[in-house]
């Protein structure tokens, strides 16, 4: 099982990154397994909100291509509703102590650690998590009593 961090999501949808592009194509035809979670999804969403040089029409048909293809992948074990996520959880998720509390423990940022909750959550299926992100790639599970989830940092 392979968990992509959001910014793998952004740009495998905007095709500006190959291996993301390779990827998405993957959980879509089911041949890699991953999963995304109402957090990552709000993120993405604001993160097309400032992609540059796009309209507002472009932003919006960009969301609903990202939406439609999310219901097309047969490798997505989990994905929440369009309804599941707001600006609001976006803030919330990142400003709760709890997940404070983890990011200082692990040295990670509180960005990241829904991502790593996730792959908590399906830990059985020994997922990898895929990030663009060198300081959270460097966050070694396996020393903090994860030994079935992986980091792996993608150029």
């Amino acid at each position: 099982m392979k968990i992509l961090d959001t910014n793998l999501w952004v740009f495998g949808t905007l095709g500006t990154h190959d291996q993301a592009e390779t990827l998405l194509d993957q959980i879509e035809s089911g041949t890699v397994t991953s999963a995304i979670n109402a957090y990552m999804l709000q993120e993405a969403l604001e993160a097309f909100d400032r992609t540059p040089n796009l309209s507002a029409t472009e932003r919006d048909e960009l969301k609903t291509v990202f939406f439609s293809r999310l219901v097309r992948m047969t490798g997505l074990i989990e994905a929440p509703s369009s309804r599941d996520a707001s600006s609001s959880l976006l803030e919330t998720r990142r400003s709760a102590t709890q997940t404070h509390l983890i990011a200082t423990i692990l040295e990670i940022q509180p960005k990241d650690v829904p991502i790593l909750v996730l792959a908590a959550k399906h830990s059985e299926r020994e997922p990898t998590i895929l990030t663009n992100d060198e300081d959270f790639a460097e966050l070694n599970p396996s020393e903090h009593n994860l030994p079935t989830i992986s980091i792996e940092h993608v150029e």
